[in-house]
């Protein structure tokens, strides 16, 4: 399977005629979510178009287990790429988690983007009875795994002396099917530490929920000094935008479905609007159109998208026919 390519870093800076689709995944946070739902939902964004979707990765709250369900559901769609958001990085082994995603590759035809982080969520970690130690112990220890992972993923034997991992004469075969390797986006908050690992480490940088562009420049910047430090070319790093997105077809309907909405929260529709839809790809098509327009004229092509729970198979449609359709012809 050939993996449609990265845009460059520096497009966040100033956008240029030659780039990637325009992208854009169903995030689903699968908290009490039926697998009778979660298939619904994936089989309508495979036909409907949308490049990928997600599942989160919390052990202890009441929903279906990650990679368990990716499995399951990839293996009853045809085309759309699955993105763990994101594995917990100390839940499972480096080695473990390289078998899994070249396991899961070969199965899916290519079609896995592992997607993990440092584990952010301290209060499932500690009901778990797993150690979570400080934010810089944890990224040290997502880098290690990555470079165990990629080098499991690319060579025959892999010997690995770090702070945190020791890797002796490890190996994994089958190979995953993606070359030369299948992307891996890393997740998470923080400049000190996430973001600076990324520049270094990452294919894909999924960092902040609901950011202006004037965030993803920041990050950005980060992001390009770390990998020119460690050197890489910080061109072939693809940032990626994380919104929520409330959606009608008319201004009025628009307006109801945030009344229900702020109803359902307890909350006025003005405070709702203010609290949760502030900076988010909401509205009628047109004005989410509009909005995803600034993004992607500042290079940011692949969108990370939450939808109200749980996702309305007519909203995804609304979604694919008003909103994707106009930025089908936005590419190389």
């Amino acid at each position: 399977m050939t993996i449609r390519p990265y845009f460059r870093i520096g497009d966040v800076m100033a956008a240029t005629a030659n780039q990637a689709p325009v992208k854009f995944n169903v995030r689903v946070n699968q908290y009490r979510y039926s697998y009778e739902d979660l298939l619904r939902i994936w089989q309508d964004a495979d036909r409907l178009g949308y490049y990928s979707a997600s599942l989160f990765d919390l052990l202890t709250v009441d929903a279906l287990e990650c990679w368990t369900a990716l499995t399951a559901l990839l293996a009853q769609t045809e085309r759309i790429r699955a993105v763990p958001m994101v594995l917990a990085n100390q839940y499972r082994h480096p080695v473990l988690t390289a078998k899994m995603v070249a396991t899961l590759d070969v199965i899916s035809g290519g079609r896995i983007t592992l997607g993990i982080g440092a584990g952010g969520s301290r209060s499932d970690t500690a009901a778990a009875g797993i150690a979570f130690p400080s934010t810089r112990s944890r990224c040290g220890m997502l880098e290690e795994a990555l470079t165990i992972i990629r080098r499991l993923w690319t060579e025959p034997t892999v010997d690995f002396a770090g702070t945190h991992y020791r890797v002796t004469g490890a190996s994994i075969e089958p190979k995953p099917t993606q070359r030369p390797a299948p992307p891996i986006l890393v997740g998470g908050h923080g400049p000190r530490y996430v973001l600076p690992l990324i520049g270094r480490s990452a294919d894909i940088c999924n960092a902040g929920s609901n950011d202006t562009v004037g965030q993803h420049r920041e990050y950005a910047t980060i992001i390009r000094q770390a990998a020119e430090a460690a050197g890489r070319d910080p061109d072939s790093i693809e940032l990626t935008h994380n919104a929520d997105c409330v959606i009608a077809p008319t201004h009025r309907e628009y307006e109801l479905l945030v009344a229900r909405l702020a109803q359902e929260a307890g909350i006025t529709s003005a405070r709702y609007q203010e609290d949760r839809l502030r900076n988010t790809l909401s509205g009628t098509p047109e004005q989410v159109c509009n909005r995803i327009q600034e993004y992607v004229d500042h290079g940011i092509r692949y969108f990370f998208v939450v939808f109200p729970n749980p996702t309305p198979s007519e909203t995804l449609a609304l979604f694919a026919r008003e909103v994707m359709s106009r930025f089908e012809n936005q590419s190389s």
